[in-house]
C-alpha cells in the first residue's frame, strides 16, 4: 500500500513538473487524477511560499533544464531560431516528445524530424542542420568496436572493411556544416542556398569529424561500412557515381579512409 502511494505521488509530481501550463490549474488536475484529494493534503507550505508556489519552481526549473539540454545539442538550431524563437520551440518540443529517460542524451533526437513536420518556411534547412547536429551528437556518444588485428596494407578484391570508430553517412538538401561551424566559432553565419550535400561524420579518438563526400563516394562508403566486400561495392556503382571516382580519386579516397582509420579491413 505504501508502495502504491508512493507511485501515486510520484506521478502527480510528475505531471506537475512537466505541465507547460499555469501551475495551480496543473497541481489541482493531476492531485485529482492521481491523488483523489487536493494537492494541499500532500504538498506542505513554507513561510514564504504556497505549496503550489513550492512545486512551481520544480516545472519552472524543468523548461529551462530541458532549453539548456537542447542546447548543448543543437547550438546551431538555437543560434538559427533566436534566444525567444528557441525557447518557444524547446516547449513546443518536450511538450510533444517529453523526457522519458533517466538520462537527456537522448532528449533531442526527434528533433530534425519534428522540424521537418512543422509549417516553418525555413524548415527544410533548420531540420538539415538539425540533423547534422543530431549525428555528431550520436557519433560522438557512440561506442567503439574493439581493435582490428593486423591486415595486409593492399586490400583485396574480397576484402571487407568496418568502422574503427563510431560513423554515419547524412545525405542533406542545405550545405549546412559551413553554418554549423561558424557557430561554434563565434563567427557570423550565413545560410547558403540549397543544393545536395552528402557528409560523412566520424569520430577519431574524442573528436568527432565531418567529412564532404562526392555521389561516388558516398555510395561506396556506405556500402563498405554496410559490409559489403571492396569487389561488389565497387560493381555496384552506377555508371554516374564511377566517372564520379576516376582512379587518381580512388586512390585519394582510400588512402583517407584508411589513413584516418576511418573504415578497416574486417
Amino acid at each position: 500500500m505504501a508502495d502504491l502511494a508512493l507511485r501515486r505521488l510520484q506521478r502527480f509530481v510528475q505531471s506537475v513538473v512537466v505541465h507547460p501550463g499555469e501551475t495551480r490549474a496543473a497541481a489541482a488536475r493531476a492531485a485529482r487524477r492521481e491523488l483523489g484529494e487536493s494537492p494541499e493534503t500532500v504538498l506542505r507550505p513554507s513561510r514564504t511560499l504556497s505549496a503550489v508556489d513550492r512545486i512551481g519552481i520544480y516545472q519552472g526549473m524543468y523548461l529551462l533544464r530541458m532549453r539548456d539540454a537542447l542546447a548543448a545539442d543543437y547550438p546551431g538550431l538555437a543560434h538559427a531560431l533566436g534566444e525567444n524563437g528557441f525557447v518557444e520551440f524547446v516547449r513546443a518540443y518536450v511538450a510533444r516528445h517529453p523526457s522519458r529517460s533517466y538520462t537527456l542524451n537522448r532528449l533531442g533526437d526527434e528533433v530534425p524530424d519534428y522540424l521537418a513536420r512543422s509549417n516553418r518556411p525555413d524548415r527544410r534547412f533548420l531540420a538539415d542542420l538539425a540533423r547534422l547536429e543530431l549525428a555528431v551528437t550520436r557519433v560522438f556518444d557512440g561506442f567503439a568496436p574493439a581493435p582490428a588485428a593486423a591486415r595486409p596494407a593492399v586490400p583485396g578484391p574480397g576484402t571487407t572493411f568496418r568502422a574503427a570508430a563510431p560513423l554515419t553517412l547524412l545525405a542533406l538538401a542545405h550545405p549546412v556544416g559551413p553554418y554549423l561551424d561558424a557557430v561554434r566559432e563565434g563567427r557570423a553565419p550565413r545560410r547558403q542556398r540549397s543544393r545536395p550535400v552528402r557528409v560523412l561524420v566520424y569520430r577519431r579518438g574524442f573528436a568527432v569529424r565531418r567529412r564532404d563526400l562526392s555521389p561516388g563516394a558516398f555510395a561506396l562508403v556506405a556500402a563498405l561500412a554496410a559490409g559489403r566486400p571492396l569487389a561488389a561495392a565497387l560493381d555496384a556503382l552506377s555508371i554516374r557515381q564511377r566517372r564520379d571516382l576516376p582512379p587518381r580519386r580512388l586512390s585519394a579516397l582510400f588512402r583517407a579512409l584508411v589513413g584516418e582509420r576511418i573504415l578497416v579491413p574486417a
